[in-house]
């Protein structure tokens, strides 16, 4: 975290919102607030990253404490920045249980209203799992992965969640392998179904072209929903939708959500990179003890351990396939690998994936391996 200027003490109105973009932390140290339907505890400081906006509602007269890092800000507006429509697809989700998908643009609001459907699921005392399937912008396990998680209590944000079972995608964008991200999405469906009433699938933002058409609509399907929930500013969903057999329900995005530049979103994206390599120790994998594969072609099993993918961002998975941990490839020789790497456990698999990192995880090249 940035170095945080003074606290600063702002008195909010009953039924207002404090917008705090980060990064920067606050803490309620009077009244009753909540943040997408959780209610926040009094007097603990709450981190807000960079590149992130958190919506600070207020239930009674509070007084909400802020500490500002540069290139943060904050705003108080007079009404609830959730939707009216959020409300009622939340009501019909944890009625009818099941399956809801979550569709939308780049920055909509889809991991906002999956942390809201969560929230107020669980605090209806349903059980509910999350499907993270957006593979540039993960927030419950690292960027190229695709994970699940069981909501037992209402969460701030996403990243609160412990990731149950992460697969490895091995790139940014579901265009570089739309059938095996399929296939693994589907899989964490199906293990989180017999665990939950609510099963909630966020996806990505690819929906523009007719590319990212047939792959939705063919997610869609494999997926089985009971629910279609459609995100728009204006009509750009409308064409997935009228595409569709499910039932669905088009939702109005937050008038007050924030719409980020490619720089931010790649800033988020080495924030998840770090959160999950940060303290890595240096494991040595040998020839004898992995199969090495790309993640393009995960029936290559063997390859030559000899190719330069060094920086290259790479999944340690078990026997099922299954993450174990990412890794970064810091040196490839003939016969074994060093990987950085917080996984104690020996892979099964070393599956390379389509990004290059520098030593301080920042993207350095994309789509380079072949």
């Amino acid at each position: 975290m940035p170095t945080l200027g003074r606290t600063r003490r702002l008195e909010v109105g009953q039924g207002h919102t404090l917008l705090l973009n980060g990064p920067g932390q606050f803490r309620l140290s009077n009244g009753r607030a909540d943040c997408f339907g959780a209610p926040i505890g009094l007097d603990k400081w709450i981190r807000v990253e960079k590149s992130r906006q958190e919506p600070i509602l207020t239930v009674d007269p509070s007084v909400v404490e802020i500490e500002l890092a540069r290139g943060s800000s904050w705003k108080i507006v007079n009404e609830s920045t959730i939707p009216t429509g959020w409300n009622e697809a939340a009501q019909v989700a944890g009625r009818q249980g099941g399956v809801a998908v979550i569709l939308g643009d780049v920055d909509s609001g889809k991991s906002s209203l999956c942390t809201f459907l969560a929230n107020v699921c669980v605090r209806s005392g349903l059980r509910v799992g999350v499907v993270d399937g957006d593979v540039g912008q993960s927030d419950i396990g690292p960027p190229t992965t695709v994970s699940s998680a069981i909501v037992s209590q209402p969460v701030l944000s996403l990243q609160e969640l412990r990731p149950e079972t992460s697969f490895f995608v091995g790139d940014t964008s579901p265009s570089s392998g739309p059938d095996k991200l399929i296939r693994l999405l589907v899989k964490l469906k199906e293990h989180l179904t017999r665990l939950s009433d609510v099963v909630i699938l966020n996806t990505d933002g690819w929906i523009g072209d007719p590319a990212a058409l047939r792959f939705k609509e063919e997610l869609v399907h494999a997926m089985k929903p009971d629910l279609v929930l459609g995100l728009s500013r204006a009509e750009e969903i409308d064409p997935l939708l009228n595409i569709l057999s499910f039932a669905s329900l088009k939702l109005s995005s937050s008038t007050y959500s924030r719409i980020r530049s490619k720089d931010e979103r790649k800033d988020a994206r080495e924030a998840g990179y770090r959160r999950f390599l940060s303290g890595s120790r240096v494991m040595r994998i040998g020839q004898d003890q992995a199969g090495l594969r790309m993640f393009d072609h995960p029936e290559q099993s063997i390859l030559r351990w000899d190719r330069s993918f060094k920086g290259f961002l790479a999944g340690l998975l078990d026997e099922e396939e299954r993450l174990l941990s990412i890794g970064r490839i810091r040196e490839m020789s003939d016969g074994y690998a060093l990987v950085e790497t917080r996984n104690l456990e020996q892979p099964r698999f070393l599956e390379i994936g389509n990004i290059q990192l520098s030593s301080s995880y920042e993207e350095t090249g994309v789509g380079t391996l072949h």
